[in-house]
């Protein structure tokens, strides 16, 4: 099984996360690649897909946005994984919830067999300054949120997941056998 780790990335912690989750992976013995999704990864190329990206403004990365509308009937014919990071994750009032995520799967229509939204950082230096006075307005909390190791986990838990071979576009992990669905946190 071959397995493309693609990410979209402004500040450089989601690269973080997909870096992370791409050594759980090979770890777990999937063979697998890192490609920034900018680079216009083939998914075609690969038995399944692990898609990344940032959360800005309340939105999911242009570029991730793009390369999944480009690659929507190859994405589709595969497993494929979701997750998302953003310092907003780490709010205890949102419950494990980014409406950004949500939005984008539906505008998309995937259903992907896990989904993950994992906190990362706000660090003003690697923030544009339209973003940090928006940010600084919403007395948005700073510093880095990241949870290595809840993404490894995640990474572990999905394992199986990427590896169902025919899939139906309207199959959740929670329709999968031995548990799986643990890893499709939508909310």
């Amino acid at each position: 099984m071959t397995v493309l780790v693609t990410y979209a990335t402004h500040s450089g912690a989601t690269r973080t996360l997909a870096e992370t989750l791409l050594a759980a992976l090979v770890e777990d013995g999937a063979s697998a690649e890192l490609v920034d999704v900018a680079t216009g990864p083939d998914p075609g190329a690969y038995d399944a897909v692990v898609l990344g990206s940032g959360i800005r403004v309340e939105a999911i990365e242009k570029p991730a946005v793009q390369w999944a509308k480009a690659h929507r009937a190859a994405l589709l014919e595969r497993p494929m994984a979701f997750f998302s990071c953003s310092g907003s994750a780490a709010d205890p009032a949102k419950g494990g919830r980014q409406k950004a995520t949500d939005s984008f799967l539906e505008t998309i229509g995937f259903s992907p067999v896990a989904v993950k939204n994992f906190p990362g950082w706000v660090l003003m230096d690697k923030i544009p300054l339209h973003e940090r006075v928006l940010l600084k307005s919403m007395r948005t909390p700073t510093g880095d949120f990241r949870d290595l190791a809840a993404v490894a986990e995640w990474a572990k838990e999905i394992r199986p997941l990427l590896t169902v071979r025919a899939r139906d576009p309207g199959v959740t992990s929670r329709a999968l056998p031995d548990g799986a669905g643990r890893a499709d946190r939508r909310h």
